[in-house]
C-alpha cells in the first residue's frame, strides 16, 4: 500500500440515510452509505477530473478482482469498499463521477471521496493534506495563521459546516476520524515542509471530539462518531513487533471496520474503542 493513504487523511465520513424496510431481517440494517473523503477513501473519482493524482495504472489493483487498476490508491479494496461490505450494503461502492454509473447504485450509495481533497479550498482536490501540504508546507494559510491552533479551528469550522450540511440532507450517523500521528510522513515533508510534532494532532483531536459532541446536542437523531486513528498507528508505530507481517492497510482496514460496529451501537460520541 502506497504510503500516501496515510496524509491524505483529514476526514473520514460514512453517511447512511435512514429510510423504510420492507423486511428488517432480510435486509441491511442501513440501506446507503455514502463515502466522503481522500485517496484512502476514493474509488475512482479522480480517474474523470483533470488531476496528476491518479491510480489507473499499475501496481495499483494487483490484488483487486480482476487484477485491474480502477482509481484506488490500493493494491486492492480500499476502506470504503469494506464498510460497505462489512454493513452488508454492497460489495463495492462505485465513484460517483463515473459516467457510465448505474442508476440503481445510486440507491444504495456511492463514493465521492477524491485523493488529494481537502477540507480547506486553497487544498483543492481531506484531513492531513490541509495540514501538511496547505500550512507546514508553507502554504498560505501559514501566513494568515501563524499559530498551528488557528487553522486547526479554521478547519474545524468546515468540519462543523459540512456535517450540518449533510444533516441538513437527511444524513444522521457520521463517522468522523481525528489527525494520525503526523510526523515527518506525508506530501507536505517530501515537499519541502517540516516535520509536524505530534502534539499538533492530539491538539486537533481533542477539539474534534469536543466540537462533536457539541454539535451531536444541537442536531436532533443525529449520532456522530469519532474515530481515533491517533491511538492505535501510534502503538503501531512504537510496538512494531506487536503486529507482526500485517499490512498497514490491513491494519486501518481492521480499525475502521472496528470504527463501523462503534457507529452503529449506542448512539453517543465514542472517543476510542
Amino acid at each position: 500500500m502506497a504510503s500516501s493513504l496515510f496524509y491524505l487523511l483529514l476526514l473520514v465520513q460514512v453517511c447512511s440515510i435512514t429510510a423504510k424496510r420492507l423486511d428488517a431481517t432480510k435486509s441491511p440494517r442501513f440501506p446507503a452509505i455514502l463515502i466522503f473523503g481522500d485517496s484512502l477513501l476514493d474509488t475512482g473519482n479522480n480517474n474523470f477530473i483533470p488531476t496528476i493524482l491518479k491510480a489507473n495504472h499499475k501496481p495499483y489493483g494487483q490484488d483487486f478482482p480482476g487484477k485491474i487498476p480502477t482509481g484506488r490508491f490500493s493494491n486492492g479494496k480500499l476502506v470504503s469498499d469494506l464498510l460497505a461490505s462489512a454493513l452488508g450494503i454492497k460489495d463495492t461502492v462505485p465513484p460517483f463521477l463515473d459516467p457510465n454509473l448505474p442508476q440503481e447504485e445510486l440507491q444504495t450509495g456511492v463514493c465521492f471521496a477524491s485523493a488529494g481533497s481537502g477540507y480547506d479550498d486553497m487544498t483543492t482536490v481531506m484531513r492531513s493534506n490541509d495540514v501538511t501540504i496547505n500550512y507546514f508546507s508553507g502554504g498560505a494559510r501559514r501566513l494568515q495563521f501563524p499559530l498551528i491552533g488557528g487553522y486547526h479551528d479554521f478547519l474545524l469550522q468546515r468540519v462543523q459546516a459540512f456535517v450540518k450540511e449533510l444533516y441538513n440532507q437527511g444524513c444522521r450517523n457520521m463517522l468522523i476520524a481525528g489527525l494520525p500521528p503526523l510526523g515527518c510522513w506525508g506530501a507536505g515533508f517530501n515537499m519541502g515542509g517540516r516535520c509536524v510534532d505530534y502534539s499538533q494532532s492530539q491538539s486537533y483531536n481533542q477539539k474534534l471530539v469536543a466540537m462533536l459532541s457539541q454539535l451531536q446536542e444541537s442536531l436532533p437523531g443525529s449520532k456522530l462518531v469519532y474515530a481515533d486513528f491517533y491511538t492505535p498507528l501510534f502503538d503501531m508505530m512504537n510496538n512494531p513487533q506487536e503486529y507482526g507481517k500485517t499490512s498497514i492497510f490491513t491494519i486501518v482496514s481492521i480499525l475502521q471496520y472496528i470504527y463501523a460496529r462503534a457507529l452503529f451501537s449506542n448512539g453517543k460520541i465514542h472517543k476510542r474503542v
